[in-house]
């Protein structure tokens, strides 16, 4: 597994050394190669042998204000990442279940030469835009729910997501309705999963946004303030502060 790892290491360095390196700043490429295959590895060692081709498939990187538009510019580099953590993971006979997914943040606490790496694991089934919210392939269980799990709307009582699915837009059969000009009848959807909110736009015709920035399979974190038409939720779940995700930094000039 080691020799895997590094091999994909190497592969994401190539990748990422000249454009990411210019776009960013110097050293990035390195340093977010050696992170990311780090926290891979001590997550899937983390399994305790439970599920060694069990590759986390949910990448997200915070990054300051500063560097907001960079990063941006970047994307079409991340999902070349994407790309490349998947056929690497099937080229040695594993099966890969979901693509993986690489998410930008906005952090107002990192300073400008500054990311963090954060990893988990995604819905089961494929997160392809529309595919995947009209498909069922499973029936969700009580325990994917995240405790106390809610939307704050502004003079209104919080709504609690009780549902592994939430239908939200201003169609009368939503789970959520949203007497709103600017809200598409059926606007977006909550999927549970894990203990955690994923959020998919249905190709609404404003979209969507999460802290003012475009957003579609997104997971869902407290404070999240989600923009529609012209009505703001604020997401809430009671978070258990004794456990956490696989988190590291990475700061210019550090491996």
């Amino acid at each position: 597994m080691r020799k895997l790892l590094q091999s994909i290491e190497n592969k994401l360095r190539f990748l990422l050394e000249e454009k990411l390196d210019r776009l960013i700043f110097p050293g990035v490429s390195s340093s977010l190669s050696y992170t990311l295959i780090q926290l891979i590895e001590d997550e899937i060692e983390n399994q305790d042998g439970r599920c060694e081709e069990c590759m986390p498939d949910l990448i997200t990187l915070k990054v300051s204000p500063e560097r907001w538009d960079a990063w941006q510019e970047s994307l079409p580099l991340l999902d070349e990442v994407s790309t490349v953590l998947e056929e690497s993971w099937k080229e040695q006979g594993y099966t890969v279940k979901n693509t993986p997914i690489i998410q930008l943040v906005q952090s107002p606490d990192l300073t400008s030469n500054h990311i963090s790496v954060e990893i988990d694991y995604s819905l089961e089934e494929s997160t392809n835009r529309q595919t995947a919210l009209q498909k069922i392939t499973r029936e969700p269980i009580e325990q994917t729910l995240p405790q106390d799990a809610c939307l704050i709307i502004s003079d209104q009582d919080p709504f609690y997501l009780t549902k592994a699915i939430i239908n939200i837009g201003r169609r009368s059969s939503n789970d959520l309705v949203l007497n709103d000009p600017l809200v598409s009848r059926d606007h977006l959807q909550l999927r549970a999963d894990g203990g955690r909110f994923y959020l998919f736009d249905l190709s609404s015709k404003a979209g969507t946004t999460i802290n003012n920035f475009p957003a579609n399979n997104v997971a869902l974190k407290p404070g999240d303030v989600i923009k529609v038409g012209n009505t703001s939720l604020i997401y809430n779940q009671w978070v258990d502060q004794a456990v956490s995700k696989p988190t590291r930094s990475i700061f210019e000039g550090a491996k």
